[in-house]
């Protein structure tokens, strides 16, 4: 499975199943790329598949909200279960991202347009 999807100047990052500080390392490489070669306004996090998150996934997510944040972008969450919710909202990561609720291609066209 990819870590990540393009859809114009959005991107989709699937999270894996942990986020620690291995994956996180991971990801971040693997867009990287992404990020220095194309055009990304909005990033879109998400949490289907994740049981897990430590420190490592606030950390990504921040950062990257940092970087699209300068370009006049934004974060968005996605698919994130009860366990993800209170990590997220205890680290303070809904006051810099948007909680995204239906379907990720639909959610991401609608977003990102009203932005």
């Amino acid at each position: 499975m990819n870590i990540y999807e393009k859809m114009g100047d959005t991107i989709i990052v699937y999270m894996p199943r942990e986020v620690d500080d291995y994956a996180a390392v991971k990801m971040t490489a693997g867009m990287d790329g992404v990020f220095a070669e194309e055009v990304v306004r909005h990033a879109i996090f998400d949490f289907g598949r994740t049981t897990f998150m430590d420190s490592s996934g606030i950390g990504l997510i921040t950062r990257r909200y940092r970087q699209l944040h300068d370009r006049g972008g934004s974060v968005g969450v996605i698919n994130v279960n009860a366990r993800m919710d209170r990590i997220l909202l205890m680290s303070g990561i809904y006051r810099i991202a948007t909680r995204l609720d239906s379907g990720v291609r639909d959610e991401a066209e609608d977003w990102t347009d009203k932005i």
